[in-house]
């Protein structure tokens, strides 16, 4: 006979199966909706406007300077131009099968430059030191043409990307979006929510900043274009960390627990047809 406690068993077991399948699609739908970059690109129709500006020199940072004359003879500029084993801070740097000498910033911020020695270059913008240096080469040259170019244009990408790493950028500019290109997206994992900047300021302190990548107004932030040595770090979103937590084993023998259960209520309702 059918009892009720049959009934009771059959109707918790439909139960629960039906709330594990609830369970499942919630957690998709949430692991979804963090994988998507400006949710709300549609509903802001305000044009955003990168706040761009100049990168600062810091403390080893790493410069390539040339010096040029405006007229025929270069000579007298070529006394300020490093070759590859010269200058007393040079650094050379290998890009690309090319040999480029440079400078680096010393820990008090200057630069020693042939002939002229020690000059300051940190917290000063390209331009700025563009004009520090002519105003040295004046005396030697007239009307010198100097071309600064950052040796170390370089962002770390760390975290739940496809590619983490130090990326390099020969342009001299790079926002957010573009390092997290560089390194092949963010995966499945990542939490494009709370992307976090660490960056170093001139005066040696460390400043943290967090970039929501699902939001289209992220463009408006003051931190979206990155500077030389950034550190960018993507964090496990919640069902990763929540994955990492429990048995990996639950999703498989929660549905093989329920499909047994409903086997053996198969069973029992066959022997009651029968008897």
């Amino acid at each position: 006979m059918y009892t009720t406690s049959s009934s009771n068993l059959a109707h918790l077991a439909i139960a629960a199966l039906l709330l594990f399948m609830l369970a499942s699609c919630g957690v998709a739908k949430r692991n979804y909706r963090e994988m998507i970059y400006f949710q709300n690109a549609k509903q802001v129709n305000v044009p955003v406007r990168l706040q761009l500006k100049p990168t600062v020199i810091q403390k080893f940072d790493q410069l390539m300077i040339q010096v040029y004359a405006q007229s025929i003879n270069q000579e007298q500029a070529a006394l300020f131009n490093m070759t590859s084993g010269m200058g007393q801070n040079g650094v050379v740097n290998v890009q690309q099968g090319n040999t480029l000498a440079g400078y680096i910033v010393d820990y008090e911020g200057n630069i020693d430059f042939p002939i002229i020695g020690k000059v300051k270059a940190m917290g000063y913008t390209k331009s700025e030191f563009i004009d520090t240096l002519k105003n040295h080469l004046k005396a030697y040259i007239k009307d010198p043409i100097v071309v600064v170019r950052y040796l170390n244009y370089n962002i770390t990408v760390l975290g739940e990307v496809n590619s983490p790493g130090l990326k390099s950028f020969p342009n001299e500019k790079a926002t957010v979006l573009d390092a997290i290109s560089a390194s092949g997206d963010i995966k499945d994992a990542g939490l494009r929510k709370s992307i976090l900047l660490i960056r170093t300021m001139p005066d040696g302190t460390i400043q943290q900043h967090e970039i929501d990548l699902t939001n289209i107004e992220c463009y408006n932030s003051p931190y979206f274009q990155l500077q030389p040595n950034d550190v960018l770090y993507v964090p496990s979103n919640k069902i990763r960390l929540r994955n990492a937590n429990q048995d990996p084993t639950i999703y498989r023998d929660v549905p093989l627990a329920l499909s047994f259960l409903s086997y053996l209520l198969l069973l029992n309702n066959v022997f009651r047809f029968i008897n």
